[in-house]
């Protein structure tokens, strides 16, 4: 996170510095500039288009794609079966990966508080897209072996990954998806104009997007919680924990006209 912040600050720098002698002095009336940007962060890989409304104002649109990223935890199986039932020890973990990946789109309103003496900015607006943010996905030979020997036993055996009791199939493996709010509030703070007064620049935000509690579902149902696991995983932290998105961006924005 520190290199990635280091990266922005210098890259801000040096395009600021690169496009000083593009500058205008351009006049921010309501909707009478078209921009366009790119950008890369927390977020994924964006892009988007804005417009002024004034000096103190911007309105921006944009798509952001953020592309895979695993994370996987060795979760407790949870299993009740027949005394005298001999389970090897080995069954009572199994691997559950999370396949983060997602497509949002957000609409902001910048506000610049000291109008055309800076460029600093604040931020607000929503994010929305689909409720799936992850697939789930696991699977346990030793499960398998012991279903396919006693397929009545099927339903006494799941995954504990976080609060949520996960299902193993016939195969003896693990499927779902993880899901938050489709549609997410968002603030933040940064430096740089959507519409900048030269031709190309660079622009640094971060900010917070609220998603709401994770929820795990299987089969397009919300997985019931149980409260006395205490999961303690990578995984099961993420969903956990994550219920606020942190954003860092940096964006190199160009005004059209």
């Amino acid at each position: 996170m520190k290199k990635f912040l280091i990266s922005c600050i210098a890259l801000l720098m040096g395009v600021n510095s690169a496009s000083a002698e593009w500058w205008e002095d351009i006049d921010r009336g309501v909707f009478n500039h078209v921009g366009m940007n790119a950008s890369i962060g927390t977020e994924g890989i964006g892009v988007g288009v804005a417009t002024p409304i004034t000096d103190y104002l911007e309105l921006g649109f944009g798509v952001n794609f953020m592309p895979g990223i695993k994370v996987k935890g060795d979760v407790n199986v949870d299993f009740n079966v027949p005394q005298g039932l001999l389970i090897p020890p080995e069954i009572h973990k199994v691997k559950i990966t999370g396949n983060f990946a997602r497509t949002t789109m957000d609409v902001k309103l910048s506000v610049y508080p000291f109008g055309d003496r800076s460029s600093f900015f604040v931020a607000g607006g929503f994010s929305f897209g689909g409720a799936k943010i992850a697939k789930i996905t696991g699977h346990s030979d030793l499960v398998e072996t012991v279903i396919k020997e006693y397929p009545a036993l099927k339903d006494n055996f799941s995954a504990e990954l976080d609060q949520y009791d996960v299902k193993f199939d016939d195969n003896g493996s693990i499927t779902g998806d993880i899901r938050v709010n489709k549609f997410r509030p968002y603030v933040g703070l940064g430096f740089g104009r959507l519409i900048p007064s030269s031709r190309v620049n660079c622009r640094f935000e971060m900010g917070c997007q609220f998603m709401g509690k994770m929820k795990v579902y299987q089969n397009d149902s919300e997985v019931k919680i149980d409260k006395m696991n205490d999961a303690g995983d990578d995984l099961s932290k993420v969903i956990d924990k994550l219920k606020f998105y942190p954003v860092l961006k940096l964006t190199i924005t160009g005004r059209i006209f």
